[in-house]
Order: structure tokens, then sequence, then C-alpha cells
């Protein structure tokens, strides 16, 4: 079959940043078609003209389209023009993954990719290849002809090893062009899954809270590929949670330097990995960690079990020491708007923020994403379903403390107050100032586009 896969485009103010990747999801399903005889291209709308309006559709049997909750709005749009041609739609990624029956029912899509799409997707397209509409599939949603939706559970696959690395020539990486430490960066994913269940996140409820790794040796060997083959200088790590497994991570830590690969790389973390791991850390300095993110979320000890963290903040400055020691950077992340969260401790929270003194401070206002818990509990007291105001710059709530627009300033404010202090403004400020002057005629064609996708 002859199959188009479609990123739309990314409102958030990390792609406001150019902070722009290659969506992997596509580049993995991609490299499975291929595999076995069909022919893909790939559209990323983020780093390419694409005006979804003019597109003649019918040159392909099927249109895959990829979204989140904040860019559901747009996938919507170009869903609608695609079946007005009368090529049919399937959908996958984590906002269609836990909103399929609505989807289907409203006839945005007709087939809904649930969970990871790999396995999945391929036995649809195959089975649809050979004429069979409504294929009794595990990890895919559809709408019969008698007007029932008929919903599988989610699919997860156990072992990574399997799938075949994403399609690179496909996702154009050479359109990418992020600088993390001055060096040309590329991402990878090394496991999947994430053992805990924080409220806010819906990573448990899309990846599935059974950790899953490839081996070490696959990581390696695809590693090679994008420093040797394509010259990428820094990887990251888009793993949910890169250090689950202090073992493994000094085991890769080990097989990079035998590698002799020289890459610097980036990953996502938590306190309590850090502590008492001290010769992990010391491990994946060695290997060229540059930086790792870390959710310390609050200063407040009840938004902390609010958001079923699991751990305390009373460890975060031994964190921060230990990365420190080995000379890894702080990407430090922080939660405004905990159901518990007043002015007053929210002032704390970006004091306790200021006072760790990491390279890099994120601000994000508390949002119930469709499939989390934290969507469940407040979904009765929801002041919007306009999805693209799900981009955690945004209260979508009723809050019992804050109205959308108070908490909107003190969002902006928090900011403000970090990165214009005098050892910040100089190292940090300055440069994102830049970085934003330089990117915003970039993204001002960026916010045409999405105004015209309105239109």
């Amino acid at each position: 079959m002859k199959i188009l896969l479609i990123n739309p485009i990314n409102p958030s103010y990390y792609y406001r940043f150019g902070l722009i990747f290659p969506p992997l999801g596509l580049g993995y399903l991609s490299a499975t078609l291929k595999k076995h005889g069909h022919e893909v291209k790939i559209v990323d709308m983020n780093i390419e003209k694409f005006n979804y309006k003019d597109q003649n559709y019918t040159d392909y049997d099927l249109v895959g389209i990829s979204s989140d909750t904040v860019r559901f709005p747009w996938a919507e749009y170009i869903a609608k023009r695609v079946k007005s041609q009368g090529v049919k739609v399937v959908m996958g990624g984590s906002h269609p993954s836990v909103d399929a029956y609505n989807i289907l029912k409203n006839e945005i899509a007709d087939y809904i990719v649930l969970g990871e799409g790999e396995e999945s997707f391929l036995s649809l397209v195959n089975s649809l290849d050979s004429g069979e509409k409504e294929p009794k599939i595990g990890g895919v949603g559809y709408v019969s002809e008698n007007g029932d939706v008929h919903l599988s559970s989610m699919r997860f696959i156990s072992d990574l090893d399997s799938i075949p690395f994403p399609d690179w020539d496909g996702l154009s990486v050479d359109k990418y062009n992020w600088k993390s430490y001055g060096k040309r960066s590329m991402s990878i994913i090394s496991s999947r899954g994430c053992p805990f269940d924080c409220e806010f996140c819906s990573v448990s409820q899309l990846m599935g809270r059974l950790w899953r790794k490839r081996s070490v040796e696959n990581v390696v060997e695809e590693m090679k590929v994008l420093v040797k083959k394509y010259g990428y200088e820094f990887l990251v790590f888009f793993d949910d949670n890169f250090t689950v497994d202090p073992k493994r991570v000094i085991n890769l830590s080990e097989r990079i330097m035998q590698e002799d690969l020289h890459v610097n790389c980036f990953a996502f973390s938590r306190m309590d990995e850090i502590v008492g791991h001290e010769d992990m850390v010391e491990a994946m300095s060695k290997a060229g960690c540059k930086m790792l993110f870390i959710g310390f979320e609050s200063a407040n000890e009840e938004a902390m079990k609010e958001f079923n963290k699991k751990e305390s903040i009373s460890i975060a400055y031994d964190a921060v020491r230990i990365l420190k020691k080995y000379h890894i950077d702080v990407f430090a992340s922080f939660i405004l708007g905990a159901l518990s969260d007043t002015k007053k401790s929210i002032k704390e929270t970006v004091r306790f923020a200021k006072s760790l003194n990491s390279l890099v401070t994120e601000f994000s206002i508390l949002t119930p994403i469709p499939g989390t818990r934290l969507y469940k509990k407040l979904e009765s007291n929801l002041l919007t379903k306009d999805y693209s105001l799900y981009d955690m710059t945004h209260l979508v709530f009723k809050h019992p403390n804050f109205s959308p627009e108070e908490l909107r300033k003190i969002f902006v404010n928090s900011y403000i107050s970090i990165y214009s202090t005098p050892q910040k403004i100089f190292t940090v400020g300055l440069p994102y100032l830049k970085k934003l002057i330089a990117t915003r005629k970039k993204y001002s064609k960026l916010q045409k586009q999405i105004e015209s996708l309105k239109a």
C-alpha cells in the first residue's frame, strides 16, 4: 500500500523556541511498514511547507495522522480534509489512544491505533491491503458498517529490539537543526513506559507502567548510526524515565566509552534515582552526559503527595549536589497550580527553584491531559475542551484558589523571577532572549499556519 504519515503542527512553547526533533513514532512506523514492502512518505508540518487544504490525498491508499492532545485540533482539521476526498484515515498517538470512542463515533477517523503502533498498524495495513475492512486486530479501533464502535485493548510491545530503527532518511533528519551545547542534536529512545504513576502524567496509561528496555547492544548500534553515519554529536534520550535501572545505565555508559563514540547526551530522570546511585551518575558523566531533566515539581509536600510523585523534596539538594559534582547540568521542572497551591506556596516553589541554581528552570501550569487520573478527577470542572490550550501554559479547569488570568500572570512572573537574576541574565537569560528574537519571524509564520488550519 501507499501510505502518507503526517505529523501536525506543534503549537507548544518548546517548538516556538525552535526545540524541534523528528517524530520518532512515525519514523518507527515507516521503518516497520517499509520492511514489509509498503511505500511510505512522512510529512512533518513543523519543518516543511505542507498546505493540507491543497493536497491530493487520492495519491495514497491510507493517511496516518499522529497526535497528542495539544495538536489534536490540527489533526482533526487534516483528517476531515483527507476524508472529504474519500481516503481512509488512521489516527494514532497519545490523544487518539485515550479518546478513541469519541473520535470514531464522530467520524473524525476511520481507524484508531491504540497504544504502541508498530505491530498494530502493520497488521491493519496488511488487512486493508487484502480487502478486509473490519479486521479483528489487537490495538485497533474502528466503526463497523452498521455504525457500531469496536475497540480493542491497547497494545504494548515486549521485545523492543524487534522493532527496526526509525526510518532516518524518511524523516529527512538533515532538516532538523537544533543544537545542544553548540553541537548538532538528534533524539533517540532506549526504553518505553515508566513504573511510576504520577497523577498528571499519561505515560503510565499510554505506554504502560511495565517499563521495557532495549538491549544495550541494540541502543549502541543505533547510536553508531546517528553519530558515524549522520554526524550527530549530541543525543537526546526521550525515554520517559532513562535511569529506572542504574546497572543498565552504567553498562550503556561503559559501552559508549568502549566504542569511542565521543557523543554528549541529555536524558530524563528523578531525584530518588540520582540519590543513592552516585556510581551511575559518575559513569554517565564519563560517557558524555551533559544534562539531566528532573521533575522537582513543587516545594509543597502536600502537592507532591497530590501528584503521587512518591518522593520527597527533602532529597532535592542532594540530587543537585551529586549531579554538579560530576559536572552534569540540571534541567529543573516545576508545576504551578496544584489543587493545594496558594500564592504563598507558589512563591515558596519559585524560591526553592532559585535556590537549586540549576542551569535551566522550567515552569508549567497543571493541566489535566485526557487519559490521566488527574483528568478523571477534574473532568466535571473543566473550563474548556479547546485542546489547543492544553499546552501547560493555560489553566483549563476551575481552580479553588486561582482564576486562569491570575495563574497565567504568576506563571509568567515566575520565569521573570528566575531569569532576571544577575547570575542568570547573562548565562541563560540573554541567550534565551536572543533565541526567541531569532525565531520570532519563523514562528510568526507558524502562527499564521495555525490560523490557516482554523479557517
